[in-house]
């Protein structure tokens, strides 16, 4: 069997990396093999590997090459769509259309976008439809206000679905976050004591870098820059920090700067840099990036970030991999081998916008885009209209089926082919150079650091885990969110997430039942052996699977106990599971908390 791999260089680290089970290992700098594309067949790919990364050898043979290529050719999009049901799902919503400032690449004045101002009475339905219809498995909702203007203008519309979120989520014992993006011009001391002292909301700005660089891009009606007032408006934030939106453009590529200054502003949560998605024939045309020069100060930024890290400083990466940075993005990529990603992005699949009409569409950019149309939120989806977003295009698209990086990739953004080409699937060619390259620096980066910072990259692989665990909600908050209910307590959501710590490894026991002891201080635990116990236990009652093979500490909800079955429920809490008891015992649970 030949294997396709290729043999490149960034940061003074060597990787082989095998297309074909997208696996990489790192080589030794006095090891002879040329950088290149080759095949090479299994047992030379074995034995350089063995050669070079002997610890990881031992990892990569566990499972047959064979077993490997099988796996990941043969996971198919109905198992995406039968996965991902159960994830996080995203709700787009434009709460204004119009903005107070006048970004020189801004894409709000697009045609399709239209006019109309969204009502709170389809904001509802919105929301409605997402929990209730689109995906009531999901383990967490989203709702994005950022929309294609400035939220702050209609800051009242933004409180109402804000409140109606909380509202709902203590209905459906699920985490429902609303998320926007301001620039920060608008604010008075009430909109920041409102703003800062609301948990259920996750603010961020957009800044494009230092003064001269932002005020060359983000500003007001009359061009006066805009940077003195959104660092103005930082500082007034005394609880909450802000995650950083940044558009990089062919005027400003120097991302390692620009990174830098923001990550020392006040209140910085994340920084997210990503790509302008232009092509127009401007001097902001996509086009006009220098790749070359772009991928450079991509080096001069990974070099930077382990010069923080040899500083002790791990807040500097961390601050890049919690938002949905380009090549942040790319480093959690790499850090996981052995799969492949069949899509850009959540567009239109486990991501909807729902403009003022109540018209569904896939991508919130394209808004009001037609050919994005996938349904309404009172007839439903149109099932034909979103298979669009279900073809994978490194599976059809002639330019990603060969592609080296197509497995890390996923294909092209459906608004960059859009905009370019007037259709969903073709790559950009200049985007492709750079994300290629992007991926592979990414993959240098993490091999260097498992191979010469082994203890930063252990405390970076269990923050990538946490970042991971971030897209669900707990078992723990599910379990007492939902005792609560059955005891016909009032629940709030923002009180469990506040007073229980969800860990990495989730919730201790002990932790639990000191919360539901502040409903109900006869609330106790047990650990139960026998058949006649078990009857005996008060319902609802939560059950630790302790039986269960698996990390951490899980919960489910006991709801029912028979002559000869349990019912509960447990992972998103949507169906409910009936077993024999003794099966529950032995295998699933026998502590209690009741």
């Amino acid at each position: 069997m030949k294997l396709k791999v290729s043999v490149f260089e960034y940061l003074n680290q060597k990787v082989m990396y095998i297309q074909d089970v997208n696996y990489y290992f790192g080589i030794r700098d006095n090891f002879d093999i040329k950088l290149g594309d080759y095949e090479l067949s299994e047992e030379e790919v074995l034995n350089i590997a063995k050669e070079n990364d002997p610890e990881e050898y031992e990892i990569f043979i566990n499972t047959s090459i064979e077993e490997r290529i099988n796996k990941i050719n043969t996971y198919s999009i109905d198992d995406i769509k039968e996965q991902s049901s159960y994830g996080q799902f995203t709700l787009c919503l434009h709460p204004s259309r119009k903005c107070n400032l006048n970004c020189k690449y801004c894409f709000r004045e697009s045609e399709y976008l239209g006019e109309q101002q969204l009502t709170f009475e389809v904001a509802k339905d919105a929301i409605d439809f997402l929990v209730e219809k689109y995906a009531p498995c999901a383990s967490k909702y989203v709702v994005d206000l950022s929309g294609s203007g400035e939220p702050l203008l209609h800051i009242d519309l933004v409180k109402q679905i804000v409140d109606y979120c909380k509202q709902k989520r203590n209905e459906i014992c699920k985490n429902i976050e609303v998320m926007f993006c301001t620039n920060l011009t608008l604010l008075t001391p009430e909109i920041v004591e409102y703003l800062d002292n609301e948990p259920a909301i996750i603010l961020g700005t957009s800044i494009d870098g230092d003064q001269i660089t932002n005020d060359n891009n983000r500003v007001y009606i009359n061009g006066k820059g805009t940077y003195a007032d959104i660092v103005k408006g930082l500082k007034m934030f005394k609880n909450k920090k802000l995650g950083f939106a940044v558009t990089i453009t062919p005027l400003n590529q120097d991302v390692d700067l620009i990174y830098d200054h923001l990550y020392h502003l006040p209140n910085v949560d994340c920084i997210s840099m990503s790509f302008i998605r232009c092509y127009d024939g401007s001097k902001y045309d996509f086009d006009n990036f220098n790749v070359n020069y772009l991928i450079k100060r991509y080096e001069l930024f990974c070099e930077r970030i382990f010069l923080e890290l040899e500083n002790d400083n791990l807040d500097y990466l961390k601050k890049l991999l919690i938002g949905t940075d380009v090549f942040g993005s790319y480093i959690i990529q790499a850090i996981f081998k052995s799969f492949k990603k069949l899509y850009k992005c959540d567009a239109g699949k486990n991501r909807i916008v729902v403009g003022g009409k109540g018209n569904i569409f896939g991508c919130s950019v394209m808004m009001g885009n037609n050919d994005f149309l996938i349904g309404n939120v009172h007839s439903g989806i149109d099932a034909e209209l979103q298979n669009k977003f279900y073809i994978s295009p490194i599976l059809t698209q002639y330019k990603c089926i060969d592609c080296l990086v197509a497995p890390r990739c996923g294909g092209e953004c459906y608004v960059s082919s859009y905009s370019k080409y007037n259709d969903m699937v073709t790559p950009v060619s200049k985007m492709c150079d750079i994300k290629t390259e992007l991926i592979k620096l990414s993959i240098a980066f993490v091999q260097k650091l498992r191979s010469k910072y082994k203890t930063i990259y252990n405390k970076l692989f269990k923050f990538v885990l946490e970042i991971q665990n971030y897209s669900i909600t707990d078992s723990s908050i599910l379990s007492i969110m939902n005792w609560l209910k059955l005891k016909n307590y009032k629940a709030d959501l923002n009180d469990v997430l506040q007073n229980v710590d969800c860990s990495l490894h989730g919730v201790i026991p002990a932790q639990a039942l000191e919360y539901l002891r502040l409903y109900d201080k006869k609330a106790d635990s047990y650990q139960i052996e026998s058949i006649s116990e078990i009857t005996e236990v008060n319902l609802p009652a939560i059950c630790l699977l302790n039986k269960a093979k698996a990390n951490g500490y899980h919960y489910a909800l006991l709801v029912d106990i028979n002559e000869k079955y349990v019912s509960f429920y447990e992972g998103n809490f949507t169906n409910m599971c009936s077993v024999p008891i003794n099966e529950f015992l032995c295998n699933v649970s026998n502590i209690f908390l009741f």
